[in-house]
């Protein structure tokens, strides 16, 4: 009685004229069976469970690869034009101190690196062509418990990496070029003030014939027409038919409009950087005290007034800072 308690009889029924099958199982045995199955379903449902989960893992992670390729792509074009900006920068940073050399204002030193950068080198790959494999960057902290979990993660990890130290290089490059930027552009004011001041003094400076004529007597010691004996001659005469134009030779201020009695009619006039022109035997003046005229502009005509004039020219003088020299050594054309 005990044993039929403890077991189960399983009958198999083969036909009408068959005997059936007759299974004797312990109950122990059904029991520990229908656990061992529950069991198994368990485990085939985390399996499955887990599949599913790495599934999605697998297709999150290789869109983020999708993504950060596409990133990496528009970082290496973008660095690729930052790099590019920072070349026309250095340019324009030669070209502005070969202008201050010119304009004579102090050059400063070519900031060629963004300040704080240390020394760099060494031979390099387009960044295109770089193997993932080759990249020996850590993955990010918050990336790890995640990405190690499948075989794509280390590759994402890479690319992530190397697009942060992609952005730190961008954003250095940007930082340079603002602070260069800022900087050309003081010397640009700079040089803007220092040209406009060159170009009033080139204005301002002798340079043209004052008069169409022939050389009679130039800058020097002479023998003097009229006592004979050596002079200095103080600026050189210019043979022309008496009311030729006289054209001021550099803009300027009249100072003088008056008449000499060895002179004759003569006009000075300041250009200012201590430089002033004087025209004597005028036959007749043009302008008077205070005027201010140009270059080409009409100040008199040609004459021969004054007891020291042998006949029609312009007597043409130039002093500088008080001082006056060989008009010839000014003009150009």
């Amino acid at each position: 009685m005990k044993e039929s308690e403890d077991t189960l009889t399983i009958i198999i029924f083969r036909g009408a004229r068959s005997n059936p099958w007759r299974l004797k199982v312990r109950k122990s045995l059904v029991k520990y069976g229908v656990i061992f199955g529950l069991a198994l379903l368990l485990v085939q449902g985390g399996i499955i469970t887990h599949y599913v989960y790495q599934w999605s893992q697998l297709s999150e992670l290789g869109e983020i690869k999708q993504e950060l390729t596409t990133s990496r792509a528009r970082t290496s074009n973008f660095s690729t034009e930052v790099d590019g900006m920072k070349r026309r920068m250095l340019v324009l940073e030669t070209l502005n101190r070969k202008l201050q050399t010119m304009f004579g204002l102090e050059a400063d030193e070519i900031q060629g690196l963004p300040s704080g950068l240390p020394g760099q080198g060494g031979e390099e790959l387009p960044f295109e062509e770089m193997p993932y494999n080759s990249l020996q960057d850590e993955a990010p902290l918050e990336l790890r418990p995640s990405i190690e979990k499948t075989q794509i993660a280390p590759e994402v990890s890479k690319l992530d990496s190397t697009m942060d130290r992609k952005i730190t290089e961008i954003k250095a490059g940007l930082d340079w070029l603002s602070q260069q930027t800022e900087l050309e552009n003081q010397i640009l004011e700079e040089l803007s003030a220092a040209a406009q001041k060159k170009a009033n003094q080139w204005a301002s400076i002798p340079s043209i014939w004052p008069v169409k004529g022939v050389l009679t007597s130039k800058f020097g010691p002479r023998v003097s027409p009229f006592t004979g004996k050596k002079a200095l001659h103080a600026g050189i005469d210019i043979g022309a038919p008496t009311g030729t134009e006289v054209r001021s030779p550099a803009a300027g201020k009249i100072v003088v409009a008056a008449y000499d009695g060895r002179m004759g009619k003569f006009i000075r006039i300041d250009h200012g950087y201590g430089i002033e022109t004087t025209y004597g035997h005028l036959s007749k003046i043009n302008v008077k005290y205070g005027d201010k005229v140009h270059r080409g502009d009409l100040v008199g005509y040609v004459g021969s007034t004054g007891k020291f004039s042998t006949g029609p020219h312009l007597h043409y003088q130039v002093a500088v800072n008080d001082r006056v020299v060989d008009p010839v050594h000014y003009i150009l054309d």
